[in-house]
């Protein structure tokens, strides 16, 4: 997946070099040619960081950087400014309002892809760390749903439903009683999934053809599939090796990626699966849908529990996926765009999977 890098700078000769430098180091770059413009595509793309230089017209860098570190949606986006400046109060200046690097003009190319590379595993590690202990927080608090809630909901459903049974036919209250009941059985099956995700079973691995497991996935969700209208690609690379894998927990977690995207997909739309190397040692499956997509302020929430959207629903399918995928090494991501539709990423080791 290649990393996304905003550059903003008045000076049109500027933008283009590091564009092609950019480019030809792997990234996918943004243009944008004054502060507004910075604020504006840093809100709608989230880009992994943004080289900002200071001195432009309509709104400067000084501000549009104050302006991107103070948004909620875009403060964690780093920031390189470029300035021809080299004054340090001005450097100053830029590190308080929230600049994560400096760098004064003219610069060499290999400094510079060496500060952001730098800067964007400083970065990938501190998301790394947040999300362990966001993981670490969140698994006590399912547990802790499930060992406080599970007796009371069980009883306000038993008791709703002697109440219902009890009532004559024409009582109004029958009709509390059958709401009751009904938000009862909604809370029992959250606790019940909570529990799926505290006690996922481990259980044995065998080498396995990926390929055929994502082929029964497909199979148990064909109704689904129907029902939408969505025509399947597969994209199958049929050189790669059999995977050391947990069949049941694999297969539960396709069942779940493979609904997600076909629930958002309208009539006629298609969903790929696409499956290769991810270099030497690494297998990637991907699936990618034409769908509604996903806000980009919903993508960091969509493995949370509870979690409510169009892609994760309000139970625990996600959640548990993300869990399967830790149990065996591997990874996952997830890109989205609204109206454009979505795509999941599962990166798998092969290595340390045939060491288990």
């Amino acid at each position: 997946m290649k990393e996304t890098i905003l550059i903003v700078d008045d000076n049109l000769d500027n933008v283009n070099l590091l564009d092609k430098v950019l480019k030809k180091s792997g990234y996918q770059t943004l243009k944008g040619y004054n502060g507004e413009e910075a604020v504006e595509l840093a809100r709608q793309e989230s880009p992994n960081l943004i080289l900002l230089d200071i001195m432009m017209p309509i709104m400067d860098g000084f501000t549009a950087c104050k302006i991107i570190k103070q948004d909620e949606s875009t403060r964690n986006i780093p920031i390189l400014m470029l300035t021809a400046k080299q004054e340090i109060s001005d450097k100053v200046k830029g590190l308080e309002i929230g600049a994560d690097d400096y760098i004064t003009k003219p610069f060499h190319l290999q400094e510079l892809l060496a500060r952001i590379k730098s800067r964007l595993k400083l970065t990938h590690e501190h998301h790394q760390t947040v999300s362990r202990e966001r993981r670490k927080a969140q698994d006590q608090m399912v547990e802790g749903v499930e060992h406080e809630i599970r007796n009371p909901v069980v009883s306000i459903g038993g008791f709703a439903r002697r109440i219902l049974d009890e009532l004559p036919e024409d009582d109004r209250k029958k009709e509390y009683a059958k709401i009751i009941i009904k938000e009862a059985e909604r809370l029992e099956r959250m606790v019940k999934e909570s529990g799926a995700l505290q006690d996922l079973a481990t259980g044995d691995k065998e080498n396995l053809d990926i390929h055929l497991l994502i082929d029964e996935a497909l199979t148990q969700t064909t109704t689904l599939r129907k029902q939408h209208k969505v025509a399947i690609e597969r994209n199958y690379d049929h050189t790669l090796p059999s995977l050391h894998i947990n069949h049941d927990n694999m297969l539960i977690a396709f069942i779940q990626l493979i609904n997600n995207g076909l629930e958002t997909i309208d009539d006629g739309g298609k969903l790929t699966i696409r499956t290769a190397f991810d270099g030497p040692s690494n297998l990637i499956i991907e699936i990618t849908d034409d769908g509604r997509g996903i806000k980009s302020q919903d993508l960091e929430r969509i493995f949370d529990p509870f979690f409510t959207n169009k892609m994760s629903g309000a139970g625990m399918g996600l959640p548990l996926t993300r869990k399967i995928i830790d149990h065996h090494h591997g990874t996952i991501s997830v890109e989205s765009q609204p109206g454009k539709g979505t795509r999941v990423t599962v990166i798998l080791p092969l290595e340390e999977q045939a060491a288990d």
